[in-house]
């Protein structure tokens, strides 16, 4: 289990852990000397330790142990000492951003500050579950004064989550007989039973680990700490970091302040990482180092926001003591993970939102920054004095155009789930033309094991095809079925010289939110099932026949014969004329009746190809991809084309989506009788 501590600024929150864990988080010379925490401080603890160590001091009141926390066990408790200065309010959110509870410090002196207000706000925003209050220098204090904090500490937690939290009532101070005060093991008897009790993390992603340090250690290389947000590590593992896309190898692992295989979600944990490319000062707080290569860094992210009531951090700042509302495009600072960054908020649904409401927004960035569905953050004003707003990422990779359209906007609402398979359940639903499991894939972070799980248990038609990955509800599907059988015979109506629609025409009838992908496998189900018929590049309607006028089809069988004659090498459009002795517009409008008939495929502006002849030239390429990925070369020298024919062949190839360029090769998608048979 992590802890984090939180509140004002010179509460005693260093010193709670000291008395907790022996160990003092301020390692820099300068919180040393200041006596003030700047930067995160960490600490641990063995949950076998304490249970041995308060069972010794107070066996008559020892707390049983609960069930799983054996005195042998190994788990341990992680620590993160936060900053409580507001000037270091950056650090603290980098700290609290992904613990399982947060000890709020409070002094009995001072009772609740403008600090302790504010770090409660921010761990409510960041969906920490669990708090417990700690009323600190209890020895400086008169009864009467510690009974008033009791009841200002009950005004703070009233109307929170936190309500019911336990209160636990201190000294840090050793008395002269070298005894530490009982409610400190009483606190840390909690703590062990927390961490024997905390909810099991869900986890269905791949590793990520959010950087908070980042330093070199002679003869070991680059070491970063962090949570494990989610998934798990392991020595030797292949990982990427986000702000670079550079591959780095685990080296080793410290999980919990130990040596270790593995670490997994939920830990703290320090990686030594290695990489030819890996430079000194390469990782920075805020970066990202994942398992996952699909995830990017992006600089516009859809969230779901709320505002909250923000009062003024220090008597020097001239502002009010709230906001009355958040107002759309106001600049305000991000923070996410460990990173901090300016932003923009654009506001999709009004132009201006009061505190207690929640809406979408738009988070434009001033750089890149690493997020996936679920990820809380914290808004804080333009001048990172006060906090202004919380929420959650619903979508990192959205679309650049349409942000407030009506149809992106219900699909942010279906978006908004507690996780991400909830989430892709509805966005299933309400996705008539289906999802890219693919770019799902990566923005929540899930794994294709629990893609596929989600897709089995709401009877989805799961297609994969040219590296796309698609799912459709079995009710979608059957509408999309019905919808083109409806395209086509409207077609048919309105174009009766015409045999039928190709898939470009199909395309743009059906709507343009429909993928190629998912269109090609429909017409591919829907000609097995024979409700359609394809007649080389056209689609047409079970027994639709029409003919060709009398002036073209006189001359179809001889440019029938022509094309047969001149083989894989195509005749140009010219030599079409010269040897059919018309002229070039009637050659032109005779070879594109053809294709509108079915006869002809259009390859370029002047070349005009029989259906089986493609299929014969496609064989070549789905032969030669067989062994391997293959270049304009390896085409030419196989099928005895010159080099400019075969250029334009394989551009035609990757519009028609047989084959796609990657770089100089080019890779086949689907084979050639799925594109080019059935005439």
């Amino acid at each position: 289990m992590i802890i984090a501590t939180a509140g004002h600024v010179d509460h005693g929150k260093t010193s709670l852990i000291a008395a907790l864990t022996g160990v003092d988080t301020d390692r820099l010379p300068e919180e040393r000397k200041r006596g003030l925490s700047i930067d995160l401080g960490f600490a641990y603890l063995p949950v076998n330790k304490f249970i041995a160590e308060s069972q010794s001091n107070n066996p008559a009141e020892s707390v049983p142990v609960a069930q799983g926390a054996l005195a042998g066990d190994s788990q341990t408790l992680g620590f993160i000492d936060v900053p409580g200065h507001e000037k270091f309010i950056r650090n603290m959110i980098a700290g609290v951003g992904s613990v399982d509870l947060a000890l709020l410090v409070i002094a009995a002196d001072d009772g609740p500050m403008p600090q302790t207000r504010e770090h409660l706000a921010i761990v409510r925003l960041l969906g920490v579950r669990q708090v417990v209050v700690v009323v600190t220098k209890i020895d400086l204090v008169e009864p009467a004064r510690l009974e008033q904090v009791r009841v200002l500490v009950q005004q703070l937690l009233d109307d929170t989550p936190f309500a019911h939290a336990p209160v636990y009532e201190v000294s840090t101070m050793i008395s002269p007989n070298g005894t530490r005060h009982p409610a400190i093991d009483q606190l840390r008897s909690h703590l062990e039973e927390s961490a024997v009790r905390v909810e099991q993390r869900r986890d269905h992603g791949h590793f990520r680990l959010a950087v908070d340090r980042s330093f070199s250690v002679t003869g070991a290389g680059t070491i970063v700490t962090g949570t494990v947000v989610s998934g798990s590590v392991q020595v030797d593992d292949v990982l990427s970091l986000l702000s670079s896309s550079k591959q780095v190898r685990v080296r080793g692992i410290h999980a919990q302040n130990k040596q270790a295989m593995q670490a997994s979600v939920g830990e703290r944990c320090a990686l030594n990482l290695t990489g030819s490319e890996l430079r000194k000062n390469a990782v920075l707080r805020g970066d990202w180092v994942s398992s996952n290569s699909a995830l990017t860094a992006v600089r516009t992210i859809d969230v779901m926001v709320a505002p909250i009531v923000s009062e003024a951090q220090s008597a020097d700042v001239k502002k009010p003591s709230h906001l009355q509302s958040l107002a759309h495009w106001t600049s305000a600072h991000l923070h996410l993970g460990t990173v901090s960054v300016p932003c923009r908020i654009a506001l999709l649904e009004t132009d201006a939102l009061a505190h207690g409401c929640s809406g979408l927004a738009r988070l434009i960035c001033d750089r890149p920054l690493g997020a996936v569905h679920g990820d809380r953050f914290v808004l804080r004003d333009q001048s990172a004095q006060y906090t202004i707003a919380g929420g959650y990422v619903l979508d990192p990779l959205p679309p650049r155009r349409g942000r407030s359209r009506p149809e992106r906007l219900q699909i942010l609402r279906a978006l908004d789930q507690p996780d991400a398979a909830l989430a892709l359940r509805e966005l299933l639903r309400v996705s008539s033309y289906g999802v890219d499991l693919r770019q799902f894939c990566a923005i929540s972070n899930l794994r294709d094991d629990k893609i596929t799980s989600v897709l089995e248990v709401n009877d989805v038609v799961d297609i994969e095809s040219g590296g796309e990955r698609w799912g459709v509800t079995s009710a979608h599907w059957r509408s999309l079925n019905q919808l083109a059988l409806q395209t086509l015979t409207d077609w048919h109506s309105e174009n009766p010289h015409a045999l039928g629609a190709d898939q470009d025409q199909l395309m743009r009838a059906l709507g343009r939110g429909l993928s190629e992908t998912v269109l090609r496998h429909m017409l591919g189900a829907m000609l097995a099932e024979k409700t359609l018929i394809k007649r080389a590049a056209v689609y047409t309607l079970p027994g639709w026949q029409v003919s060709m006028e009398k002036d073209h089809e006189k001359y179809w069988g001889k440019l029938k014969t022509l094309l047969y004659e001149a083989g894989p090498t195509a005749p140009r459009v010219v030599e079409i004329a010269d040897a059919l002795t018309l002229p070039r517009d009637e050659v032109t409008r005779l070879l594109n009746a053809c294709v509108a008939h079915g006869r002809l495929y259009r390859v370029s502006q002047n070349r005009y190809y029989r259906p089986d002849e493609l299929q014969q030239l496609a064989d070549i390429g789905e032969a030669l991809a067989k062994v391997n990925n293959f270049t304009v070369a390896a085409y030419r020298d196989t099928s005895g084309i010159g080099r400019n024919l075969v250029i334009e062949l394989l551009e035609f190839f990757d519009r028609v989506q047989f084959t796609r360029r990657m770089g100089q090769n080019r890779v086949v998608l689907r084979s050639a009788e799925s594109v080019f048979g059935g005439y």
